[in-house]
């Protein structure tokens, strides 16, 4: 018999195993404030261009939702392999696709064969990118529909690409085969439209400032341009954050919600560290657990502007924790986040991942590589677990310069 052993895919676990304290709806909260179309998965420049170039070819060749579900497939996959035959690998699906490159046989559909990915429809750019271009106005309805500013826009790619290029590359994507010869030839037109700075620049500019934009995530985009002239290194959050806040021209609302932010990520990262401690603690006492965690609590200092937001998720829970961590009460701590995920999976229909069963934790949901931190007060302000979506902003705002 063959065993084979490969890392667990989180999309594979039960409903509810992730996030086992509210935690992403927290940070989302605050981040929408700032930036209102991305998400953290939203952050490469190219896949954007690849998707509006995918919804114009699904919608032109189709007006029955299945099948412009398959040419939009046909489309992105076909976008692959010239992107793969010009040496870009950054894209969804990569795998797959080198594997057939590679072997020369590149069909194209929504047979298991041809997707690039395991549900190619959920995980590739119809399913990931699309709620991003449909906050920004540029399609709509579920059939990804253009409209008149996203249909602006294709027209840009396509005018920069050449219409010749572009019908080579629409009726390659009708069929269910292309050939690695015909990827080849269209290729260099292909990644030259991908890589052309005025086109490139036109489409952050409809991504992240679009017409409707928040007032905030205008501003933002502003001084992300500022801050990113001139930059090389990888993308900091916390480090722009403290950069924004030093610069004199800032609105008191940007200012404000930044400083709410900067207060409320070190209680996240607190709240996240203790659970996957708890996690590897099957059948400790309260005694133990307690001297374990209160001597690294010495130090612990957390903000309180993010006490001033309005409406936020699990007020309660992060009040208390608050308090908890204030008072250096290891207890209270250690209850607080019990309670908190009891409740959360309660309201998902499941059990909760740690209990007492008398005066033992019990744990249904270990973690074998727990640890805690021996300063939890370096811990929580030396690290962010949370981009809040500026990580993402940042990104495309950069692809651009």
């Amino acid at each position: 018999m063959l065993t084979v052993l490969s890392l667990m895919d989180d999309r594979s676990r039960p409903k509810g195993s992730r996030d086992p304290l509210g935690i992403e709806v927290i940070w989302s909260y605050m981040g929408r404030k700032v930036v209102g179309n991305l998400t953290t998965v939203t952050s490469n420049l190219d896949n954007f261009m690849v998707a509006l170039l995918c919804c114009h070819h699904a919608n032109a060749s189709s007006d029955q939702p299945d099948q412009i579900q398959t040419y939009y497939l046909r489309a992105e996959q076909l976008a692959a392999y010239l992107r793969l035959a010009a040496g870009n690998e950054n894209f969804l699906g990569i795998t797959r696709a080198k594997a057939n490159f590679n072997n020369g046989y590149l069909p194209l559909g929504k047979s298991e064969a041809a997707q690039i990915l395991s549900n190619q429809l959920s995980y590739g750019l119809w399913g990931l990118y699309s709620t991003a271009m449909q906050v920004a106005g540029l399609i709509t309805g579920s059939d990804r529909r253009l409209t008149p500013q996203g249909s602006k826009l294709v027209a840009e790619m396509v005018a920069c690409m050449g219409d010749a290029q572009w019908q080579s590359f629409h009726q390659l994507a009708l069929n269910d085969e292309v050939s690695l010869e015909r990827v080849q030839a269209l290729a260099p037109a292909f990644n030259g439209l991908l890589r052309n700075t005025g086109v490139r620049r036109v489409v952050v500019s409809a991504l992240l400032q679009w017409q409707s934009a928040r007032r905030l995530q205008l501003e933002l985009y502003g001084w992300a341009a500022e801050y990113l002239s001139g930059f090389s290194g990888d993308i900091n959050v916390p480090a722009f954050c403290r950069w924004l806040l030093g610069q004199s021209g800032i609105s008191d609302e940007l200012r404000a919600t930044v400083q709410q932010i900067q207060s409320l990520e070190p209680l996240l990262v607190l709240a996240a560290t203790l659970m996957e401690w708890l996690q590897g603690q099957k059948d400790c006492n309260r005694a133990a657990l307690r001297d374990v965690l209160q001597p690294r609590l010495e130090g612990l200092v957390l903000g309180e502007a993010w006490q001033a937001v309005a409406r936020l998720p699990h007020r309660s829970f992060l009040t208390n924790l608050y308090q908890a961590g204030k008072a250096h009460d290891a207890d209270a701590l250690i209850s607080c986040v019990l309670e908190q995920n009891k409740q959360v999976m309660h309201q998902r229909g499941g059990a909760a991942w740690l209990e007492w069963q008398g005066d033992a934790l019990r744990v249904r949901v270990a973690n074998d590589r727990a640890s805690i931190p021996d300063s939890l007060a370096k811990h929580c302000h030396g690290r962010w677990w949370n981009s809040y979506f500026i990580g993402s902003f940042l990104q495309i705002a950069r692809q651009a310069v």
